[in-house]
């Protein structure tokens, strides 16, 4: 009796962690009816090879139950929603490059090892403490069969119960929770695929190219803040470091006789995947998931990169974070893609940052916009305050000593290792703040210098940034700062919403990503089928 109490504590203990990502911690169940319908089965089963079979079956079975939590664990985090197996396998290099970014490959290494040596004990518990609960023919029955027949039976009805809903206080079946969850988001995964597919063909039409003669003198900028979402605004944790640094940069564009209004838009994102807010703002359709993104890509369409085009614009994305081929990027068709390597950066990286933000702008000035004999349509995908959000530099006033970056070799070594900073998540949360006031008063101040009557400047965010900064249940809502130095241009956006300032009116907001391309559209294009 006291195996099968062992066995059954531990396996409760273990099926019990399956509530974990739910809860946020701790769920408030301490019995899980799994562990009680596993133990009784085993108890009645004889020795024997099937028995053992059956025994590393209902391991593996468990192995499988807690690396999906841990999956989930980790989506709930970073992406903060549930996982949809569905939907997001198609991420793991992602998540491998970023965790690797973040650290380094050894600590990468040495935390899967740590990982890897968890689930194999997992495995080898649960199928060595089952089997051994197993009746051997020729000795006496090690728990008796009244109790193996109530243990199986109460575990039958209590997982059946839970499974309905109706499981008694403090009692659960996480497992088939778990695979329940999954059931259902798979369910979702193919009507949310149906519907996404419906509306590109719906859209195919609308999706070809339209001039947009009102912005036809104009610069268009859109500056994407990484991680820059309302909760940076109206948390008070980081409100005190943020909202200061807004109306400074709002005194900045006064003094330099711009104008500014703000709102927001929700991202079709949080947490990360950069790349379907940037598709979402271009096509005007919202990318919710990379199987979403592939399939926009499977077929030529044209964006507002070619809204642009037709106006007579230069395209450029400038995208610093980009090391690897990008053959995704292509399809937008830009006339130019900046990544990394396009860069003529001298200076040091800064853990994930390849470039601070400062010099992403210098460099777009130097060599992009003050160059060109045409006006200008680019997306600038900002850097600097991407996890793990260290070291903070400061923001340069002299714009013309940014040179080639090497004037940030200064800063190289400095503030805390991702590692020694992410043991404290209240530093991580203090310096999350910093980077994001370092970003907004970078792309303000360059807007401040830079921007005139002629140029029509966004300033958002991209998405909001991971749970461990704004919680679960925060908006999906970034704030986003329409600039320019002619009134005229930003009257439009008054009338969505947007107000003067550079304080958002909500931290919810009413459109998403996908409303921008038509908003230009109605403002300062051509109705369709008009010459």
């Amino acid at each position: 009796m006291i195996r099968l109490l062992l066995t059954l504590a531990a396996l409760n203990l273990v099926l019990l962690g399956l509530d974990v990502p739910r809860y946020a911690g701790i769920g408030p169940h301490w019995l899980a009816w799994e562990a009680v319908l596993l133990v009784g089965l085993f108890a009645l089963l004889p020795s024997g090879r099937m028995a053992r079979a059956l025994a590393w079956l209902a391991g593996c079975v468990l192995l499988a139950l807690v690396v999906l939590v841990l999956f989930d664990a980790l989506t709930r985090v970073s992406l903060v929603r549930p996982l949809n197996v569905m939907q997001d396998w198609i991420l793991l290099d992602a998540v491998y490059r970023l965790v690797t970014g973040n650290l380094d490959v050894w600590a990468t290494v040495a935390l899967a090892g740590v990982l890897i040596v968890g689930l194999v004990a997992v495995i080898a518990g649960a199928g060595r403490g089952l089997f051994a609960l197993t009746a051997h023919p020729e000795r006496l029955r090690r728990v008796p069969l009244s109790v193996a027949v109530g243990l199986l039976t109460l575990g039958l009805v209590g997982a059946v119960v839970s499974a309905r809903g109706a499981a008694p206080p403090g009692t659960a079946a996480p497992g088939l929770v778990s695979v329940q969850e999954q059931i259902v988001a798979g369910q979702e995964a193919l009507a949310e695929n149906r519907a996404f597919r419906e509306r590109l063909a719906q859209t195919r039409e609308q999706a070809e190219g339209r001039p947009l003669p009102g912005l036809g003198d104009v610069d268009v900028i859109l500056g994407l803040v990484e991680s820059y979402g309302v909760s940076a605004v109206f948390d008070e944790r980081y409100a005190s470091v943020i909202v200061p640094s807004l109306e400074s940069i709002g005194e900045q564009l006064e003094a330099s006789n711009l104008h500014v209004v703000t709102g927001v838009l929700e991202a079709p994102i949080a947490g990360g995947q950069s790349w379907l807010a940037q598709a979402s703002l271009l096509t005007g359709l919202q990318v919710r998931y990379a199987g979403h993104y592939d399939a926009l890509q499977a077929q030529t369409r044209d964006t507002l990169v070619q809204d642009f085009q037709a106006t007579g614009h230069e395209t450029t994305m400038l995208a610093p974070a980009i090391q690897l081929d990008w053959p995704e990027g292509q399809w937008f068709r830009w006339d130019r893609i900046v990544d990394k390597h396009g860069f003529d950066y001298a200076g040091p990286p800064f853990f994930w940052v390849t470039m601070p933000d400062q010099y992403t702008w210098s460099f777009f000035e130097r060599e992009i916009r003050g160059p060109s004999e045409r006006p200008v349509f680019a997306m600038l995908a900002l850097i600097s305050s991407h996890a793990p959000w260290t070291p903070i530099l400061p923001v340069l006033e002299d714009w013309e000593a940014v040179g080639d970056g090497a004037v940030f070799d200064e800063w190289a070594g400095k503030g805390p290792t991702p590692e020694g900073l992410w043991r404290d998540f209240d530093r991580v949360r203090e310096y999350y703040a910093e980077s994001v006031r370092y970003s907004l008063e970078v792309t303000g101040g360059y807007a401040a210098r830079y921007a005139d009557e002629d140029t029509l400047f966004f300033m958002l965010g991209d998405h909001q940034p991971a749970a461990l900064v704004t919680g679960q249940d925060a908006s999906w809502a970034v704030p986003v700062h329409v600039i320019s130095g002619d009134p005229a241009l930003l009257e439009p956006f008054r009338e969505y919403g947007f107000v003067p300032g550079m304080q958002p009116p909500s931290e919810r907001a009413e459109h998403g990503f996908d409303a921008l391309r038509e908003w230009l559209r109605e403002a300062f294009g051509t109705p369709p089928g008009s010459d």
